[in-house]
């Protein structure tokens, strides 16, 4: 009965094309950790295309539908779709509520639409959303952006779209579902976690300037990113960490103290930052090509290659250091950073060697 909807690509427009992500292994890859990146080297990245929608339906959780079917654009992979779609009583639940239960309000003139179920959170906006709006930047003059309700209280979201120059943004309230007569949609311009690097170069320079960065402003800090107020994925010895990091000259930083601008300007100012796996290290972004990266990894780790991809999209040069596990859980647990091969990893890092 349910089922996604086949968003119709004949003869849409291609706004950015696609291409071969070739990405340098890390600069101090050891052998036996090969297996952990050699699958991300080369990657095929799709054109973005602009499509046309009509009549279809957007809920405030950012879910877009068109009578029984769900866009598959609705969701950041497609493996979420299915997981999505494979869960009955969820979809039963979904078309329940946007369809009974909640107030049809129609939007007769153009709407933009450059989101999806995870665009809510910073590193999705920044390396999932950002992107698809940069590229639809002339079609964003034509028509008024919608998104879903409660980004209007995102300060990360709200700061970044005033460098835009948007015609308006509008939302789709929490009682509400907007049935759109026209819908324009760029399709992702990558598989999350992957990216179109002359985009995602474009659009870093393009964030530089508007935060007030001047093409020429020096790189000269040594940055901790601490997630030691974050809910999950800390570093279990954080303190004994940072006693190492002080060492070589870094200083900690709290990216959730600071707004959106200020981050982009503190990632503009960083010669090394280093940080583990979670959204501060999405400011890597904004560091200057040939700047230096060390990820504090779960050991392990083949999948979330997030960061590494994003370093050699912006042109930096990306260390690692795999990190034991603090408890039993995979995917969000705290981390222990060995503090004898942080020394040696900074070092190397410093070094250059």
């Amino acid at each position: 009965m349910f089922r996604p909807y086949a968003t119709p690509r004949e003869g849409a427009p291609v706004i950015r094309e696609g291409g071969r992500a070739a990405r340098r292994p890390p600069a101090n890859l050891r052998d036996e950790d090969a297996p952990l990146f050699a699958h991300e080297f080369e990657r095929e990245i799709p054109p973005t295309l602009l499509l046309g929608l009509r009549g279809v339906s957007a809920t405030p959780e950012g879910m877009l539908f068109k009578g029984s079917a769900i866009l598959p654009e609705s969701f950041s992979s497609p493996a979420i779709m299915r997981h999505f779609l494979a869960r009955r009583r969820s979809v039963l639940k979904f078309f329940a509520t946007n369809r009974a239960l909640r107030r049809r309000r129609r939007v007769r003139e153009p709407r933009l639409w450059v989101t999806d179920d995870w665009s809510h959170g910073y590193f999705h906006w920044l390396a999932d959303a950002l992107p698809r709006l940069y590229a639809a930047r002339e079609a964003a003059r034509e028509a008024v952006l919608l998104l879903p309700s409660g980004y209007e209280r995102l300060e990360f979201v709200t700061s970044s779209l005033g460098l835009f120059g948007l015609r308006g943004v509008e939302y789709v309230g929490a009682g509400e579902v907007c049935v759109c007569d026209s819908l324009i949609m760029p399709t992702h311009a990558a598989p999350s976690g992957n990216y179109n690097e002359p985009l995602t170069r474009e659009l870093r320079d393009f964030v530089l300037a508007g935060c007030g960065v001047p093409a020429d402003a020096p790189a000269s800090e040594r940055v901790y990113v601490s997630r030691g107020r974050a809910p999950k994925r800390k570093l279990a010895n954080e303190r004994e960490a940072v006693g190492v990091l002080e060492e070589f000259g870094f200083r900690v930083v709290h990216f959730e103290e600071h707004t959106f601008a200020e981050q982009v300007r503190l990632a503009a100012s960083a010669s090394h930052l280093v940080s583990n796996h979670g959204a501060g290290l999405t400011n890597i972004l904004f560091m200057r090509p040939g700047a230096r990266v060390l990820e504090l990894r779960r050991e392990g780790e083949r999948e979330r290659n997030w960061f590494f991809n994003l370093a050699s999209a912006a042109g930096l040069e990306y260390y690692y250091q795999q990190c034991a596990p603090a408890d039993s859980d995979v995917h969000s647990g705290d981390l222990l950073a060995d503090p004898r091969a942080l020394r040696d990893t900074l070092a190397l890092m410093l070094g250059g060697g």
